[in-house]
């Protein structure tokens, strides 16, 4: 499913989910598997569909497809302070113009990029009178940030779902259920958020913890947070 047609689906995934308005529903998008055969039609499969996506999720070589780009971060084009290629920032913003209202970027070893639109009527969106949400709704339109991969000290990986636990701590991070950990003076940005999904990957990425043995909850991966005590970052 694809263009106008994935649209009309995310739509009435919506309704059906907002039970009739009464709570606001967090949409997220796996980009997974694009046909990078044809840029214009990798484009048109996605695009109708981006003001009903929330959270959109891709990694480099998808972001290469849809930019035309043959490296995400082309070492000629690279912004200075996020390291990646400017024509795929460029790129970003034109999803947030389309609707989509956060972009995830996987980073491999370097970590995670996460975009916010700089539309404020946008995140407005993700919030009801009745379910707030109090994360994303009150997240600083256009704030963008790189967030570090962290290190598994015994050097025993397995990389495979590492994108997916990602994006969906991302998501958690970026929900309803992140709002009852913030206080007045310490706030899930969308900083904080790409962190605490890296630190879902590190657990997923480590074979001591990716099937459960010595794994960390959501709650106690998000007081690693608040307490500053993290892994050592990859450096990428």
């Amino acid at each position: 499913m694809q263009g106008k047609s994935l649209n009309g689906m995310l739509a009435k995934v919506r309704e059906k989910l907002s039970r009739n308005g009464q709570a606001s529903v967090l949409i997220g998008v796996d980009l997974n598997g694009v046909d990078g055969s044809d840029r214009v039609a990798a484009q048109s499969a996605l695009v109708p569909a981006l003001s009903q996506i929330d959270v959109l999720h891709l990694n480099e070589d998808e972001a290469a497809v849809l930019t035309s780009s043959t490296l995400a971060s082309n070492e000629y084009d690279v912004d200075p302070e996020f390291g990646i290629s400017a024509h795929l920032l460029r790129q970003i913003t034109s999803f947030h113009d389309h609707g989509c209202a956060v972009v995830l970027l996987s980073l491999g070893s370097k970590g995670a990029f996460v975009s916010v639109t700089p539309h404020a009527e946008r995140l407005q969106q993700l919030s009801s009178a009745h379910q707030p949400y109090a994360v994303m709704r009150d997240w600083t339109p256009g704030t963008r940030a790189c967030v570090p991969a962290f290190k598994i000290s015994h050097g025993e990986i397995n990389a495979n779902g590492a994108g997916d636990a990602l994006f969906s701590g991302f998501c958690l991070a970026a929900s309803s259920w992140a709002a009852n950990k913030q206080s007045d003076q310490w706030k899930v940005t969308p900083e904080v958020a790409a962190k605490f999904a890296s630190l879902v990957a590190w657990q997923r990425c480590d074979v001591t913890t990716r099937d459960g043995t010595g794994m960390k909850s959501a709650d106690l991966l998000m007081d690693m947070l608040k307490s500053g005590d993290l892994p050592e970052a990859i450096d990428a």
